[in-house]
């Protein structure tokens, strides 16, 4: 069994916090941010008119990554590792899926922030990078809606 916990560097406050290190891409993947390791584009501007498939029970969420401050990655999840309303209820742990390559059943966020080229910063907690809800417009343009309620 992988030994991946995801909690919060524990270091005191007053100290600063130690840099996450992801592990390197796969050789032959790609690393740009954006892209999936296949190379497919993830961003929100590149996917708000595309027809995409998700399995029942997942939704689409986008996540924000820090070297690309002013795109949203679009991203499958699913919705029971995702808050209610109050931030409450969501099971521990993590499901997802690539909407880029197709790519399905990441059960670690560490693992499907790789597979996404989202480069974090900090030591992952939870899935909270995971921001905001995406709504279809009638017109069926893909867009940023309400923002996740991750609570402590």
């Amino acid at each position: 069994m992988e030994d991946d916990e995801e909690d919060e560097d524990m270091s005191d406050s007053s100290s600063p916090p130690i840099p996450y290190s992801q592990k390197p891409a796969p050789e032959g993947s790609c690393t740009t941010d954006g892209f999936c390791q296949a190379g497919k584009d993830l961003r929100l501007v590149s996917l708000c008119t595309e027809q995409i498939d998700i399995p029942a029970g997942f939704l689409l969420v986008g996540a924000k990554s820090p070297n690309l401050p002013e795109h949203i990655l679009v991203c499958a999840v699913d919705k029971r590792f995702l808050p209610d309303d109050h931030g409450k209820n969501a099971l521990l742990g993590f499901s997802g899926n690539c909407i880029g390559c197709g790519e399905r059943g990441f059960r670690y966020f560490t693992e499907f922030s790789n597979h996404i080229n989202l480069k974090l910063t900090t030591q992952p907690k939870k899935q909270k990078h995971l921001k905001y809800y995406l709504v279809r417009s009638s017109q069926g343009v893909l867009s940023k809606g309400p923002l996740i309620c991750w609570k402590g």
